[in-house]
């Protein structure tokens, strides 16, 4: 192991990793394209908490929890992605699930941040080897030896 996320090829994650990041994004690509199927009544439901611009906060949520889920699985900007995601999940969880003496919010909340925890070690580790970063990153050096 290198410590260097990956950079010596030793310590970058395989199948795991791959899965991992499938099982993460699942929940952010269902409910981001639920959000796009019925746009006009998430903006309602956003509408009615108080939050100001509810279309402009719909169309947000769309391209950070379906875009955020498409780069996670494809392990494409996959850092920044994670970031993303962790962002978006800590504010849902701050605005939506804070009344905690409810068992529903409490337990939607613990969910989010057991989510977050695992974004978090995608946002430190990285994509893994089955990724298009990685595929690129491999022909990307391959092309240098070649021109070497």
């Amino acid at each position: 192991m290198c410590g260097q996320h990956g950079e010596c090829g030793h310590c970058e994650g395989g199948y795991t990793t791959l899965i991992a990041r499938v099982l993460l994004a699942l929940v952010f690509l269902i409910v981001g394209f639920e959000k796009i199927l019925n746009f006009t009544g998430t903006a309602a439901v956003i509408g009615s908490t108080g939050i100001a611009f509810p279309e402009a906060v719909t169309a947000l949520a769309i391209i950070m929890e379906f875009g955020g889920a498409v780069l996670l699985i494809l392990g494409f900007y996959t850092r920044i992605a994670a970031w993303v995601l962790i962002t978006f999940t800590a504010l849902a969880t701050i605005l939506y699930h804070r009344d905690t003496s409810q068992a529903i919010q409490l337990m939607m909340a613990l969910k989010n941040v057991s989510i977050i925890g695992g974004l978090l070690l995608i946002a430190e580790y990285g994509p893994g080897r089955f990724s298009l970063a990685s595929v690129l990153k491999r022909k990307e050096q391959s092309n240098e030896k070649v021109s070497l």
